[in-house]
Parts: structure tokens; C-alpha cells; sequence
């Protein structure tokens, strides 16, 4: 997913997508074992099933502080669409919404509406293709490595790239994703998606951290973007 901000900055589609601005999303707690008490520390979760994809995300809505102690607020969704023609092929859609504003100005800085493109049985994505603050993109998969059946902690690997278009048909970009999975608690392994590239000669670079139960069961947990240097923490809770 990508994303434009007042200054002209853009971030990117799979977030979403970004430039050189940090979100940090904490959904409920990165931390596991909250509270007190004795006894014997249950064991971490070491493999877990994968999840299927895309991954939903209700909406949901964050605020929090960025690095000039500016507070920001947001929403955030990703959810299934209907079936739609991409590149004459009938495939499944995805509509991935967000919109980020600073509280203390009413300013909305990122509105970011995108629909991505795949097909299913198996899943093989195509493209996204949306508006950030009005400006159109394309964005078309070059590659893709699927996530393998069962996610083991320390693993990780390629899972897809890309080229960014503008309206006219001109490359303005590229970005790559790979994939980590790090231990998280008893019940669930942590699965970071991260796409590093560059859009119209800018870095950008973007972590979405979901927890992942044994049977695959997905919750986002984190998501970090990048914009013009301005680090923002969003907090929200809970996700279902």
C-alpha cells in the first residue's frame, strides 16, 4: 500500500508501503506474560501453521506520539473485495485502507486507499493499484516466493518484488518483501513482513509484525513505516 504525505513524501502499498517516517502500530502487546505471579515460566512456541493470504485486518484505530511529541491518530483496515479484471485475468481483490492525522493540528497526513489483485488456490498475487492523498499508482509483482506450510522461529526468506508505476506507464520505483519469524509466546510465533525499496528516488522501507497461533490464526501486532524522518508510535487496542 501506498501512502502520500502533506509535504509530498510517499509511502508504500503493503501497509501495506513507505519513505523515511516510522509507525510503530502496537495493536494490544508486543510483551507476553503481563502481570505477576509465580510458578514456572510457560515454554515459547517454536513453529506454527501459516497463515492464509492476504491477511484480514478489521479496523482498527491507533494514536500515539511521534518524535516531536506531535500525537497522531489513525485507522487502519485490510479487508476482501469482490472479483475484479487485472491484466485481463479475473482475479480476488483486497482493499487496504489507512488514513493518519496530527491530533494536535486536525491535519490528515497519510489517506491511502488501494486495492490489490490476486489469485487464489494457490494465492499469486498481481498487482495494487490505488490513490495516496489523490495521486494514482500501480504497483506490479515481479516475483513471489510463497510463505513455506509451517513457520519455524529463526526462519526467514524472500516472498516477493516489484515495480512502481505512475498514470503515464513510467517506472518510479521498485521494492522487494521478505519474511522473519521470531518467538513470540506460549501460544504464537511473531511474523515479520518487511519491503524495502524506493519510490521515486526515495528509501523506504516498512515491518508488519503479526502474531501467528498453531493453527494459523493471524493478529497484527506491529507496523513500521518510514516518512521523512518523523518517528510515530501509534498505540491501539485491542485486535480480535
Amino acid at each position: 500500500m501506498t501512502s502520500k504525505t502533506q509535504d509530498g513524501s510517499v509511502t508504500s502499498p503493503v501497509v501495506g508501503a513507505t519513505t523515511a517516517t516510522a509507525i510503530v502500530v502496537w495493536v494490544c502487546l508486543l510483551v507476553t506474560g503481563c502481570g505477576g505471579g509465580g510458578g514456572s515460566s510457560p515454554q515459547i512456541l517454536q513453529t506454527a501453521q501459516a497463515p492464509s493470504w492476504p491477511i484480514t485486518v478489521k479496523s482498527i484505530k491507533m494514536s500515539g506520539p511521534d518524535n516531536s511529541n506531535q500525537t497522531w491518530g489513525a485507522t487502519f483496515s485490510s479487508t476482501p473485495g469482490g472479483m475484479a479484471t487485472f491484466n485481463g485475468q479475473n482475479a480476488n481483490t483486497s482493499v487496504v485502507e489507512l488514513t493518519a492525522s496530527d491530533l494536535e493540528t486536525n491535519n490528515v497526513r497519510i489517506a491511502d486507499s488501494s486495492t490489490e489483485y490476486y489469485l487464489s488456490n494457490p494465492y499469486s498475487p498481481l498487482g495494487i493499484v490505488g490513490t495516496t492523498n489523490g495521486v494514482p499508482y500501480t504497483f506490479l509483482y515481479t516475483s513471489y516466493t510463497p510463505l513455506p506450510s509451517t513457520l519455524t522461529v529463526g526462519a526467514s526468506g524472500p516472498l516477493a518484488s516489484g515495480t512502481y508505476y505512475d498514470a503515464s506507464g513510467t517506472v518510479i520505483g521498485s521494492l522487494t518483501q521478505t519474511y522473519t519469524v521470531t518467538a513470540y509466546s506460549s501460544t504464537a510465533v511473531n511474523l515479520d513482513i518487511k519491503a524495502a525499496g524506493s519510490l521515486s528516488g526515495v528509501p523506504e522501507t516498512e515491518t508488519l509484525t503479526y502474531s501467528i497461533t498453531t493453527s494459523g490464526a493471524a493478529t497484527l501486532n506491529a507496523a513500521q513505516l518510514t516518512v521523512n524522518g518523523t518517528t510515530v508510535l501509534l498505540v491501539g487496542c485491542c485486535a480480535p
